[in-house]
């Protein structure tokens, strides 16, 4: 008996000690510190980390950037020149839960995304029609946003965009599952936040082929940095569990019979976002111009920034001419 009580005991200490460990690690969301680089917007959830990025020969035009699931705004490092140097002024900002912004206790819904953003462009002045650049969830997003503020944009642009992966036949996903069981979530969330969104804490690079690359060492630091405090797992379970990135066919429908113009860009060896979802876009969405990636996979927004900035400037100067 005293030997099934001393096994209990250990048990729990096993799975518990662990638990106590990280939690006490976590660092309070408050205690963030903004970089030399960028400002913070203070908005009603806290504050917004972003950064305006200004063109030499400005066109009076102005592109948001909006990243994706876990990875924060560096992932447009290599993306930016491209963009001012075709006339663009360009912000781009960290999502509630990630980076250096805040960690609200909120439930990470898609109409909480889309007021954060309309949200920003008040608090920054801006009245005039904006061009949306979204990756992966940022697609979404951005997607989302247009089709009820269609006056406020000039463009719509995708990069690898969720939304289409019920259409993949295959298992269910093993992320969905762990997410219905609450207590499994939060230890996993805390002691193993990397198993969250399927990745690492040091994320590898595809391929090192582009010279305009986020640096690997630049990449891990900041995931690290965002990684010490607390909420950046929780935000993440509840945007998985509030905003359906499986599903928003039917956003893009909509979209797709408003007079906005667009492009997307995709990787078709994309592990995350599968290629396949390409078909069931141009297909809901006609008249959208789109570029195919040979060989390119789901961080082709900072592992191959030369081919995606290259193509985003080309659509906004050629939707910016059209006009």
């Amino acid at each position: 008996m005293n030997f099934f009580l001393f096994s209990i005991f250990l048990i729990l200490a096993i799975v518990f000690l662990p638990y106590i460990y990280f939690s006490i690690k976590l660092i309070n969301p408050s205690r963030i510190i903004k970089p030399e680089y960028g400002k913070f917007a203070e908005l009603k959830n806290g504050n917004i980390f972003y950064q305006e990025f200004t063109s030499n020969n400005p066109i009076g035009q102005i592109v948001f950037l909006v990243h994706g699931f876990s990875t924060p705004s560096i992932v447009w490092k290599g993306i930016v020149p491209f963009l001012t140097r075709a006339g663009y002024n360009v912000i781009a900002y960290d999502h509630y839960g990630r980076g250096f912004s805040s960690r609200p206790k909120v439930d990470y819904t898609k109409d909480f995304y889309i007021s954060t953003l309309k949200e920003l462009i008040d608090h920054l002045k801006i009245d005039q029609k904006v061009h949306l650049i979204g990756y992966s969830m940022g697609g979404p997003i951005v997607g989302h946003f247009a089709n009820e503020n269609p006056n406020k944009v000039e463009s719509v642009n995708f990069i690898a965009p969720a939304g289409y992966m019920f259409k993949r036949k295959s298992q269910p996903n093993i992320y969905l599952k762990i997410l219905s069981i609450p207590f499994i979530t939060k230890y996993i969330s805390v002691v193993f936040p990397s198993l969250m969104y399927g990745g690492s804490s040091s994320l590898k690079l595809s391929t090192d082929e582009d010279e305009n690359r986020l640096s690997q060492n630049e990449l891990n630091t900041i995931y690290k940095e965002q990684m010490k405090y607390e909420g950046f797992t929780r935000s993440l379970v509840s945007t998985a569990k509030n905003f359906n990135l499986f599903n928003t066919q039917k956003m893009f429908q909509e979209l797709g019979k408003k007079n906005i113009n667009s492009s997307v860009i995709w990787g078709d060896a994309d592990e995350v976002v599968p290629i396949d979802g390409l078909s069931y876009l141009k297909s809901d969405y006609p008249n959208i111009n789109f570029k195919v990636v040979e060989n390119g996979h789901h961080d082709l927004t900072y592992a191959l920034p030369s081919i995606v900035g290259k193509f985003l400037s080309e659509q906004l100067i050629s939707f910016s001419n059209s006009e």
